[in-house]
């Protein structure tokens, strides 16, 4: 029997390296290559996910062992500890049934997020060979996995995939991985983006929020986060806006939300600044390429951001973008030649390499051909699936059918 790849998915949210595994998912579809998906958490697109490729769900641990008053009684005679442990072997038992470990040849992790989840309740798969796709730089492993999860399962890994030197770097310096087993590359469906370009309402932005149809648009994606920097494209924002006048420029954040933690504190923010007319905070949507579509400049604020799918999004459009040295793979792209690299956190930098480009329309249409060519040459969808197929084919053995071309 032929054996299938395990994927694994942290969630369903939408956010870049989700909808980078549902885009190689979908190729792999095409491809008939053998697979199922262990989603850990729900989310927006988890329909998408279930039309792609069979899913399974995390079972989750029951509130309560019995019910909130029972749980009380067993707590105080000594018994709850004895039946939780029944429950979590009973859930494991479900896991093990639903994932049938026989069947799967080899386990691909999307995320070190999902570190936590493969060392604890996935032991019956600890001896198949292990792909780990990493998204993440120090700031994001250490709010989304513990040291000694992470550990494990780096040493589980068999082969790791990142998306930017800067991520590779980080593994082989941090937590010594052999760098012989790291790939660098990662995945855009350039006709998909530009078909969506196409396609894209461009006057959103006019027609729901109300800005002039001359405004100059400086924007922001991704979800509200201090990882994000959402206060530092405030910061920029109040002095660009305050030098720039009376031209219209407006800033924009697609994906900030009230269900984030962070809201109220920028959204307070910019309420102080007497900037709530100026500063447009945008909830996450799947229409944000119609709003990334608009965009003049794009500011990556992040203090930290392995390599956001946005960034490539955005030089696709032929959209400069403003971001930080030190602060992940953007500048690996970017450079200073399809946008502006500043020193880390420089806001009076990053403010006057916008305000350049807010004056000079001519430099921001040069720098945003650059960049979307750099994404072409660089980032060649056939050429990274060969590559990740190639990868899958060293642990997992694929009828001659399903292999690539050569």
């Amino acid at each position: 029997m032929q054996k299938k790849i395990l994927f694994i998915s942290h969630d369903a949210n939408r956010a870049g390296s989700q909808l980078l595994l549902l885009q190689l998912l979908k190729i792999l579809k095409q491809k008939n290559i053998p697979m199922e998906l262990l989603l850990c958490g729900d989310g927006v697109v988890e329909k998408e996910f279930e039309e792609v490729v069979p899913t399974i769900r995390l079972p989750e641990p029951p509130k309560y062992i019995v019910s909130r008053l029972s749980d009380k009684v067993l707590c105080k005679i000594g018994l709850i500890d004895t039946l939780t442990r029944l429950a979590d072997k009973k859930r494991r038992q479900l896991l093990r049934e639903r994932v049938n470990p026989e069947n799967i040849g080899l386990v691909f992790i999307n995320s070190i997020a999902n570190a936590g989840i493969y060392c604890n309740e996935l032991d019956f798969l600890h001896h198949l060979p292990v792909v780990l796709f990493a998204h993440e730089l120090e700031m994001s492993a250490n709010m989304y996995s513990k040291r000694n999860e992470l550990e494990f399962l780096l040493k589980k890994t068999d082969h790791l995939i990142a998306v930017a030197q800067a991520v590779a770097d980080y593994y082989v310096r941090d937590f010594d991985f052999p760098e012989d087993s790291v790939s660098i590359l990662t995945l855009i469906d350039h006709d998909y983006i530009d078909s969506n370009f196409q396609k894209a309402q461009r006057n959103l932005l006019e027609k729901e929020y109300g800005i002039p149809e001359d405004a100059i648009v400086v924007g922001g994606c991704g979800n509200a986060e201090w990882r994000k920097g959402n206060d530092i494209f405030n910061w920029v924002a109040r002095l660009v806006i305050a030098r720039t006048s009376p031209l219209p420029v407006y800033f924009v954040w697609v994906g900030a939300g009230k269900q984030h933690a962070i809201y109220q504190l920028i959204e307070t923010d910019i309420r102080r600044m007497g900037l709530s007319d100026r500063i447009i905070l945008i909830p996450p949507t799947s229409h944000a390429l119609d709003f990334i579509s608009r965009f003049d400049i794009l500011l990556l604020s992040s203090r930290e951001d392995p390599y956001p799918l946005v960034v490539m999004e955005a030089a696709l459009n032929e959209t400069p973008v403003i971001c930080f040295q030190g602060a992940g793979g953007a500048p690996e792209l970017i450079a200073n030649d399809a946008g502006k690299t500043v020193p880390y956190m420089d806001i009076p930098a990053a403010s006057e390499a916008i305000i350049q480009l807010i004056l000079d329309p001519g430099e921001r249409t040069l720098l945003g051909r650059k960049g979307r060519k750099k994404v072409l040459e660089r980032h060649k969808t056939g050429l990274s699936i060969e590559r990740i197929m190639a990868i899958i084919q060293k642990y997992l053995n694929l009828p001659l059918s399903e292999k690539l071309d050569q």
